[in-house]
């Protein structure tokens, strides 16, 4: 699905296929926009998608996006992050890791 864009260069809304409703179980589906819940809907298919959800992000987010999500997401395990990093060829930077809240504060892993 390829964005577009209406004469005022606003983007006009449009849904995710179908094929991607059980990566969001716990959202209502029908209300996720491609371009307003980009880093939601990047993060989530980044960390649990498939083959299918891959080629829908590529095809439809820029790398440029994609790399901003990976860098600022807290929500991307070590493993994820990881895949993602190797894909892109990205060196070592500043990466947001993932945080697990518990009882006595967040705790973070990585």
């Amino acid at each position: 699905m390829k964005r577009e864009f209406s004469d005022n260069e606003d983007m006009v809304m449009e849904e995710l296929p179908p094929f991607l409703r059980p990566f969001f179980w716990d959202v209502d589906f029908h209300t996720l926009s491609i371009a307003k819940s980009a880093h939601f809907i990047i993060s989530r298919l980044m960390e649990h998608g498939d083959e299918a959800a891959m080629f829908f992000l590529l095809k439809t987010y820029s790398r440029k996006e994609m790399i901003n999500v990976l860098k600022k997401s807290r929500s991307l395990s070590r493993r994820s992050r990881n895949f993602w990093r190797i894909f892109f060829d990205l060196k070592d930077g500043i990466w947001t890791p993932k945080q697990y809240p518990t009882p006595y504060g967040i705790y973070s892993s990585d």
